[in-house]
C-alpha cells in the first residue's frame, strides 16, 4: 500500500508540473522521471570514472570527484535507448542546483543523432542556488546561432562541469522539452549588429537620436545642426578630456566589409582646429588619429581612422613582461605587449569618438559625414620577389602551380581531419585551375580521404574540401616562407596557411615527428575565420604540445587589404630566436625569444569549417574556394642545413595512386 501511495504521489507531482509548465496549448515532455524504476538505465556517467549518480525524489544528483578529466559529467538518454523525437518542441531545459560549497559552472549539451552536431549552454551557479539552463535547438553559448541539431532525433543530453580540483555535486531537476518548434531566442539589443548602407554611419539629413546617439563628456556638447547639414560639436576648452561619441541607435555597427572610417569636418569656429578621433568596439579601440594638418576657420578636413594597428604587435619574451598594464595574460596564452597591436573588432563597433585637440580656447565644428570605407592598396614592389630582410638568400621552393595537375611527389592531398567533424578531404576538391591551386569546399557526402573499408564507411561526412601539405616530402628549418592566396567569402569557413615540425621518419610516428614540444612549434601564418569578414585574420604561435603545457601567442585582429585581384600575400621570416609575420609587405607580428622553433617544418594549407569565433556555415552560400597562387621559400645561405629540401616520400601513405 505504501508503494502504491508513493507511485500515486509521484504521478500527482508530475501532472502538477506539466500543468504548470504547459504553454501555448502544448505540454512539455519530461525526459526523465527520477522516481521511475527505469531512470537508472537512462543515465551514464562519463567514461573518466570521476562521476557518480544518486536518484532521489528531488531529481538526479551527480557527484564529480577531483581528477584530470576536462569535462566530467553524466549523459541522459531515452528510456528505450533510441533517440527522442522532440520535433514539436523548441528547446530543452532543466533546473540545476549547486549542491557544493563553491560556485560552479554547469553546462548542458544536446546531441543530435550524430554527437558531432550539438548545441550547448552554460550557467554559473552559486552554492545552494538553482538556475534554469535552456538549449534552444540551433542555438548555443548565449543563444547565438549554432549547428542545426535535428530535434526529431536527439540522442542524449549531457551535463558536465570543468576540470575539478575538489569534489563537486549538482542536482538536475525537471529535465524537459518545451516551447514550440522553430523557436528563436529573444533579441538582446546588445547583440544587434547593423551594416550601414554604403558604409554611411552619418550623412547630412540622416536621422539621429541626439539623446541616445550623441554622448558628451567633460564639458563638450553636440547636437544636430538646425539645417540638418551635420552634427554641431562644441568643445568648451575647459578640459583636455572633452569628447563626443557618436553611437549606433541600437547595438553595434558591423563594419567587416570595410577597413577604415573617414570623418569629414568643417571648422566653423574662429581658430585653427586639429581634431582627433578613434573608434570604439566590443574588443577595444583603434589608435587615436588627428587630421594631417590644422583646419583653418571656414576650412574643411578629414580624419581617416584605420582599423589596423598603428604598429606591429610584439609578443614578449616572457609573459611576466605583460603584467604592467596588459589586459589579460597567463602562462598558457600570451598577449602582445601593452601599446603594440590592436584589439579593435570591426564586427562590433560601438562608437566614433571625437576628442579635443588639447589647445586652449573653445572650438566649434561640424561633422558633415562619417563613412566606413576601403582604402587603395599599397604593396611594396619586393613582395613575391625576395625576402623582406637583406641577406645572402637562395630561393629553395618555387611552386607556381603551372602544371595541369598537382605534383604529388611534393604535395600530399590526404590527412586526418583534426579540426572539425563535418568535412572530409577528397582528391576531387584539390585541383589546379588557371595556374592556381584550388581547395574547393562544397556540400557533398563522401568519405575521409576518399576511402571505404569493406562495408564500413571511413569518416563519412556531408561536406567535402581540398587539402595540401608537404609532410614527409619537403621541409626547411629557418628562412622566409611566402604565399599569395584568395580567401573564401561564405560564412563559417576556416582556411589556413601554416607550418608544423617534421623531424623525419627516424623520429617515429607522426605525433612524435610533429610534436610542437622539444623545440618544435606550430606557425599559424594566416588563419582565417570567414565570419570576420574579408579583411581580418588571425596569426599565432603554438608550442609545448597541446596538453596541459600548451602555450600560445598571437593576434586575432590583423586587418589586411587584398590587392586589386583580391589576393593577400603573407609570409613568415624565421631565423634563430626570431619569428616575424608579414602581410602585403608590412610587418604584422613579431616574437623574439629563445623558444622560437628550431625544428625543420613542412608547409600546410588546410580548409575546414568552424573555428572558435566563426559564423554558422550556410549551405546556400556554398560552394566556395580557397585559392593559392604561389608558394615561395628562401633560405639564407649561412642558415642552410642538410635537413632542408625534398624528402624521399617519408610522409603519410602515398597519394600517388
Amino acid at each position: 500500500m505504501f508503494k502504491l501511495f508513493c507511485i500515486v504521489l509521484a504521478s500527482t507531482i508530475l501532472l502538477a508540473r506539466v500543468a504548470a509548465a504547459q504553454v501555448g496549448g502544448i505540454a512539455p515532455k519530461f525526459l526523465i522521471d527520477p522516481n521511475s524504476p527505469d531512470a537508472a538505465r537512462q543515465i551514464k556517467p562519463s567514461d573518466d570514472g570521476q562521476a557518480s549518480v544518486v536518484l532521489g525524489k528531488d531529481g538526479v544528483t551527480a557527484t564529480i570527484k577531483s581528477g584530470p578529466a576536462n569535462y566530467p559529467g553524466i549523459a541522459i538518454k531515452s528510456e528505450s535507448g533510441a533517440p527522442w523525437d522532440l520535433s514539436p518542441f523548441g528547446h530543452i531545459e532543466a533546473k540545476v542546483t549547486n549542491a557544493s560549497d563553491k560556485p560552479m559552472g554547469i553546462s548542458m549539451r544536446v546531441d543530435g543523432d550524430n554527437w558531432t552536431v550539438s548545441n550547448t549552454e552554460s550557467v554559473t551557479v552559486k552554492p545552494g542556488e538553482s538556475k534554469l539552463v535552456k538549449v534552444i535547438f540551433g542555438y548555443q553559448y548565449g543563444f547565438k546561432p549554432g549547428p542545426s541539431v535535428k530535434s526529431s532525433s536527439i540522442s542524449e543530453v549531457l551535463f558536465f562541469i570543468g576540470k575539478s580540483d575538489a569534489v563537486r555535486s549538482f542536482r538536475i531537476e525537471e529535465l524537459q522539452a518545451s516551447g514550440s518548434a522553430g523557436e528563436h531566442p529573444p533579441v538582446d539589443p546588445s547583440t544587434v549588429r547593423v551594416k550601414p548602407e554604403n558604409g554611411a554611419i552619418f550623412a547630412a539629413g540622416m536621422k539621429i537620436g541626439p539623446d541616445k546617439q550623441l554622448m558628451a563628456k567633460n564639458g563638450a556638447s553636440a547636437q544636430v545642426a538646425p539645417d540638418g547639414a551635420g552634427l554641431l560639436i562644441n568643445f568648451a576648452g575647459g578640459s583636455k578630456a572633452e569628447s563626443i561619441t557618436i553611437q549606433p541607435a541600437v547595438g553595434s555597427w558591423q563594419l567587416t566589409d570595410h577597413l577604415q572610417v573617414q570623418v569629414k569636418i568643417k571648422n566653423i569656429g574662429t581658430a585653427p582646429l586639429t581634431p582627433k578621433a578613434r573608434l570604439e568596439s566590443k574588443g577595444g579601440t583603434t589608435a587615436t588619429v588627428a587630421t594631417a594638418t590644422p583646419i583653418p576657420p571656414g576650412g574643411e578636413g578629414e580624419i581617416a581612422i584605420p582599423f589596423a594597428a598603428a604598429g606591429s604587435p610584439v609578443i614578449p619574451t616572457d609573459p611576466r613582461q605583460m603584467v604592467a598594464g596588459a589586459g589579460s595574460w597567463n602562462e598558457q596564452n600570451w598577449s602582445p605587449q601593452k601599446g603594440t597591436g590592436t584589439e579593435f573588432v570591426s564586427g562590433w563597433v560601438k562608437g566614433v569618438t571625437l576628442l579635443s585637440d588639447q589647445t586652449d580656447g573653445a572650438k566649434q565644428f561640424l561633422v558633415t559625414a562619417v563613412t566606413a570605407s576601403v582604402p587603395v592598396p599599397d604593396i611594396p614592389a619586393w613582395v613575391g620577389q625576395r625576402p623582406p630582410v637583406e641577406g645572402d638568400w637562395v630561393k629553395t621552393f618555387d611552386e607556381n602551380f603551372d602544371t595541369d595537375t598537382l605534383d604529388l611527389h611534393t604535395w600530399n592531398i590526404y590527412t586526418a581531419n583534426f579540426w572539425d567533424k563535418r568535412t572530409h578531404f577528397s582528391k576531387d576538391n584539390t585541383y589546379i585551375k588557371d595556374g592556381k591551386l584550388v581547395l574547393h569546399y562544397e556540400k557533398k557526402t563522401g568519405y575521409q580521404n576518399d576511402k571505404v573499408d569493406g562495408t564500413n564507411t571511413v569518416g563519412k561526412t556531408d561536406y567535402a574540401a581540398g587539402f595540401a601539405d608537404t609532410y614527409g616530402k619537403w621541409v626547411q628549418r629557418y628562412g622566409y616562407f611566402e604565399t599569395r592566396v584568395k580567401l573564401p567569402k561564405a560564412p563559417g569557413l576556416w582556411p589556413a596557411f601554416w607550418t608544423m615540425p617534421d623531424r623525419g621518419v627516424e623520429a617515429g610516428p607522426q605525433w612524435k615527428r610533429s610534436d610542437t614540444g622539444n623545440g618544435g612549434m606550430e606557425f599559424d601564418i594566416l588563419e582565417y575565420l570567414s565570419g570576420w569578414g574579408p579583411y581580418r585574420y588571425n596569426m599565432a604561435f603554438h608550442w609545448d604540445g597541446y596538453g596541459k603545457n600548451h602555450k600560445s601567442a598571437g593576434s586575432s585582429c590583423n586587418y589586411v587589404l587584398p590587392d586589386k585581384d583580391g589576393f593577400i600575400t603573407t609570409g613568415l621570416y624565421w631565423v634563430p630566436g626570431l619569428a616575424v609575420y608579414y602581410a602585403q609587405g608590412k610587418e604584422v607580428l613579431r616574437w623574439e625569444s629563445p623558444r622560437v622553433c628550431s625544428v625543420p617544418s613542412f608547409l600546410m594549407f588546410s580548409f575546414v569549417s568552424g573555428g572558435w569565433d566563426n559564423a554558422p556555415l550556410e549551405d546556400s552560400k556554398l560552394p566556395d574556394d580557397f585559392v593559392i597562387d604561389y608558394v615561395r621559400v628562401w633560405q639564407r645561405k649561412d642558415l642552410a642545413s642538410p635537413v632542408d629540401g625534398p624528402k624521399p616520400n617519408q610522409g603519410l601513405p602515398s597519394s600517388l595512386d
